[in-house]
């Protein structure tokens, strides 16, 4: 079992949120991190998994799924208006399908507000 302290700084490092679920690189199964360390899904349930000082040290690549809101609020970029994001409840439209399956779903404003940034960086290269 991992202490809070430690389980901050490996979270951290890696750029995950506690029980935020990634695939890792060559690796089958669905893989998350709390308070029991490392864990990966299989026949249903989740189990200690053996790759945590891999992904540690860099010898594991992590890939981030794709944030998927459940009855819960989102967030998008939004670059018409002045803050860059809306916020949005999920009431499973085919506008919020739409968005999800487009992967422009955010947990938080702030990566639905650099998400927009990207798209306005993107903007001006073009009009060079």
């Amino acid at each position: 079992m991992l202490s809070n302290k430690m389980l901050d700084l490996i979270l951290e490092e890696l750029e995950l949120e506690e029980d935020e679920e990634f695939e890792i690189k060559n690796v089958c199964y669905n893989h998350r991190i709390n308070k029991n360390g490392l864990e990966y899904f299989f026949d249903d349930h989740w189990d200690r998994s053996i790759y945590l000082s891999e992904l540690l040290s860099g010898e594991l690549e992590i890939f981030k799924l794709p944030f998927v809101p459940e009855n819960e609020t989102y967030y998008v970029p939004d670059i018409s208006i002045a803050n860059l994001y809306r916020k949005i409840w999920n009431y499973g439209t085919k506008h919020d399908k739409h968005r999800i399956e487009h992967e422009i779903c955010f947990k938080t404003k702030q990566a639905a507000i650099a998400r927009a940034k990207e798209v306005l960086k993107l903007i001006e290269k073009g009009d060079e």
